[in-house]
């Protein structure tokens, strides 16, 4: 993905949006612009939860929709369309879904991290909804599961799939999550446990958790004691009481011992 998506302001790196468009095609007022068309295209998700335009033949227009997508995200405040960010993040999200664009929605992820913008819980919280729904599910998965093994955007995809912390998605997600939880360090490793932390009990997460009770950072071994608390299961309860004699940090010990009772 682009990493231009982090320097400047979005709205000085789209000057089309305030350009007249060739839009006849689309069966547009030829006076239209990128920011009326991201409107018309929000306005119809919100009336009908369909697009009201056939997205394919906006592929040469699919960056600047995003990108006029996070300006009003991150300025909701100069918008006057009366619709929450919770569901222009939504009514986006379903835009690139829909439109298949998987480049520019893997972007939008990306600018989400940016703090400052501003927009990262608002689309987190869109995908927490979509990723229940039978319609764009698999899309979801699918876009997840291509991030994950692309070692540029693995980050972009576990932060967001850590927020979700969606049972079903981290199934899906699970060996590619194990890997970066037994494997990473520092955010990567920290987002792919709290992931499967929703599926805790499975043997291949329960296994991943047990060797983190040894892992050299003490944040590691912290979050997989904490995960594997509260799981009534010997084998936990065994390395936990393993561990208890070695374990130097006092919060750990403490829930090590809660294990193993």
């Amino acid at each position: 993905m682009p990493k231009e998506a982090f320097g400047g302001d979005i709205d000085d790196e789209v000057p089309e949006e305030r350009k007249k468009l060739g839009l006849d095609k689309f069966e547009l007022s030829p006076d239209m612009n990128i920011r009326d068309l991201f409107w018309k295209i929000i306005g119809s998700y919100a009336a009908t939860k369909k697009p009201g335009i056939e997205l394919e033949k906006l592929e040469e227009e699919r960056f600047a929709l995003m990108r006029v997508a996070v300006s009003v995200l991150s300025n909701p405040e100069g918008e006057k369309f009366g619709l929450p960010s919770k569901f222009i993040s939504l009514y986006s999200s379903m835009m690139m879904l829909d439109g298949k664009w998987e480049d520019e929605f893997g972007e939008f992820l990306e600018i989400a991290l940016n703090k400052k913008y501003d927009i990262f819980e608002s689309v987190g919280s869109a995908l927490k909804k979509l990723v229940t729904q039978d319609e764009y599910k698999k899309i979801i998965y699918s876009y997840m599961m291509n991030m994950l093994r692309n070692s540029d955007d693995a980050p972009v995809a576990l932060a967001h799939v850590a927020f979700i912390k969606e049972a079903e998605l981290s199934r899906f997600l699970k060996k590619e999550l194990v890997i970066f939880a037994r494997g990473d360090i520092g955010k990567n490793q920290n987002s792919a446990i709290e992931a499967i932390s929703t599926i805790k009990e499975e043997p291949e997460v329960k296994k991943a958790f047990i060797i983190l009770l040894s892992h050299w950072d003490k944040n590691a071994r912290a979050s997989a004691a904490k995960a594997l608390e509260g799981i009534d299961d010997e084998e936990v309860k065994k390395a936990a009481r393993e561990k208890l004699n070695s374990e130097s940090d006092a919060e750990i010990k403490k829930i090590l011992k809660r294990i193993a009772k």
